[in-house]
């Protein structure tokens, strides 16, 4: 049973909310832990151990949610009778996810204890530090690969969640999970001696698994039919019992989707190319600098991406599954009876996920707007209040939080535009063509990276993934002017182009904020000053970008007519 339109946009709209609102308190928790660790041990929990999690998790995982959330088009009769066998070798495969992310987090530990001999190079005035150190690190390693198996045991149910729009049970496992690794990390450093810093991140981390998964659980219990398990499916054909290999060969063939199991393994080796491009911050710092270095980028990361944890991905995730529905609602009428009503529906439905794309894609760029050309101007003042004197006087984090700031707006342009295409991409060909861009993407990533990173620092690790971003960008956009035209490409790309870009006097308006918020700060604020008086300019300063953002915001209610009546409905659906 399909969901209507309506109701796909409320239901990912209160996903996200409630996504936010338990990521925004994690953060909050969050923050007690900056100040109980020293540099070094906070860039080797974020940095090379959240590479070496975030790989495992991505691989073991990635392709089942992207090939088993989308909606095939109107089944046949013979597909209709058997609806329930389809079904079950849906689910067979998902579990699949399971034993794989056992492999995966195992490749990954054998991983960590062969090179973290390599990678505990931390420098101390020129000597390394003692061998507990060493040990931390391995364990904390062992305690993050374990975390990766423990969530990878949720993944079935998570599949399932996603295939149900059910965002906002995702969300609550990922928010509450979130709470209570903020809660247990600090616990840990706080009980633990400095020896072990690292390791207590990693027993966070095995808490959040735990959290997630028994959240997932108690919820697949409690729903109607209760925890969906693999189960072997057996047809009428009849088979020879007298060799083990045809009866093995076809008990799986009977009980698994192979189109399902092959675009999972499409979706997975096109993701890492993604993935890469992704985590390729990480990448770099891991092999270029040392873990004070890293120490200062994952705090530059932290306050820097903020918005996009607490927001954008949110919106990312739930924009993706609403492409997808939108995708596979077009499919099915394609492939209704009658031809005249199909493309009479079929070409109203692409003028509305045309709207769709336009709106979510402007929305996203003014908020990217918002970050690049106000909070740009105020990452002393975040730094300061969040991190403490030592961090909001530190003018390479300083800059480094700044230029996060400018790539939050690539990252929202990238976000929105590559999620239409991996929502309505149905053919390998499409797939194809994305891996190719993301392969050369990469490769000028690599090419770049280096220089700008060995001569501007963290500033230049961020100014190449805003290079990346921007290319990875550009590439979405033509997809989506391609996938849109529908015959008629220089009508289709204009009004797509129109309904993209802000107004110009909202641009105007945001470049008149960056100027005033630049030159308040210039005159008003000081991040050397202490006590009244730093409290006193900051204040001046924050009362400026007050009134910038504000009016900024009055001049995009009132040339930008769609976000206004969307406020306005948001509003109402409130107070009723």
């Amino acid at each position: 049973m399909t969901m209507t339109k309506s109701k796909l946009g409320l239901t990912a709209a209160r996903g996200t909310l409630l996504s936010i609102a338990l990521r925004l308190a994690s953060f909050i928790l969050s923050q007690a832990t900056v100040r109980f660790v020293s540099a070094a041990a906070l860039g080797k929990a974020s940095v090379p151990l959240e590479l070496l999690l975030g790989t495992a998790l991505f691989v073991s995982r990635e392709g089942f949610r992207l090939a088993l959330t989308k909606e095939s088009g109107k089944k046949s009769d013979a597909d209709a009778k058997d609806g329930r066998r389809m079904e079950q070798r849906m689910i067979n495969v998902s579990w699949l996810s399971v034993p794989l992310g056992a492999i995966i987090s195992m490749i990954a530990m054998y991983m960590h204890l062969s090179t973290c001999n390599h990678n505990i190079a931390i420098e101390s005035e020129g000597e390394i530090k003692s061998e507990y150190e060493l040990l931390d690190y391995k364990m904390a390693g062992a305690l993050y690969c374990f975390a990766s198996f423990i969530e990878s045991l949720s993944e079935p149910l998570v599949i399932r969640c996603l295939q149900q729009m059910d965002v906002t049970t995702k969300a609550k496992a990922e928010g509450v999970a979130l709470v209570i690794k903020s809660v247990s990390c600090f616990g840990c450093l706080y009980i633990l001696s400095s020896n072990w810093a690292v390791s207590a991140f990693g027993m966070s981390q095995v808490m959040y698994g735990l959290a997630f998964t028994t959240i997932m659980y108690r919820h697949g219990r409690s729903i109607e039919g209760g925890i969906q398990w693999p189960k072997r499916v057996t047809e009428s054909t009849t088979i020879n019992p007298y060799k083990s290999n045809s009866v093995i060969r076809q008990s799986f063939t009977q009980s698994f989707d192979y189109q399902q199991l092959h675009l999972v393994l499409v979706f997975t080796l096109q993701g890492l190319f993604k993935h890469a491009l992704t985590e390729a911050d990480k990448i770099v710092l891991s092999a270029l600098a040392g873990s004070y270095d890293q120490g200062i980028y994952a705090i530059a990361s932290s306050y820097g991406g903020l918005a996009a944890r607490l927001l954008l991905q949110p919106i990312e995730e739930n924009a993706r599954l609403l492409f997808s529905r939108q995708g596979a609602l077009m499919e099915q009428d394609k492939q209704s009876d009658s031809k005249s009503t199909t493309n009479a529906a079929t070409s109203k439905q692409l003028v509305e996920m045309q709207n769709t794309y336009s709106f979510l894609l402007r929305t996203v760029c003014l908020i990217g707007l918002l970050f690049a050309t106000i909070a740009v101007n105020y990452t002393s003042i975040l730094l300061r209040l969040l991190a403490g004197y030592r961090w909001g006087s530190n003018s390479k984090a300083i800059s480094a939080v700044s230029a996060f700031c400018v790539y939050t707006a690539f990252l929202s342009l990238n976000g929105i535009t590559e999620a239409f295409v991996y929502g309505v991409a149905r053919s390998g060909k499409d797939i194809g063509q994305l891996s190719i861009v993301h392969a050369v993407v990469g490769g000028i990533f690599a090419l770049i990276a280096p220089g700008l990173v060995d001569n501007h620092g963290a500033v230049g690790l961020v100014a190449a993934n805003c290079i990346c971003m921007a290319l990875r960008s550009a590439y979405s956009l033509y997809f989506a002017w391609g996938y849109f035209a529908n015959g008629e490409r220089n009508s289709s790309s204009i009004s797509l182009m129109l309904g993209v870009v802000p107004h110009p006097l909202v641009v105007i308006a945001f470049a008149m904020s960056f100027a005033g918020t630049r030159a308040s700060r210039d005159h008003f604020y000081d991040e050397t000053l202490e006590g009244q008086t730093w409290m006193l300019a900051s204040l001046k300063h924050i009362g400026v970008g007050i009134v910038c953002a504000f009016g900024t915001f009055a001049v995009t209610l009132r040339k930008e007519a769609d976000i206004r009546q969307a406020i306005k409905g948001l509003i109402l659906k409130q107070t009723l």
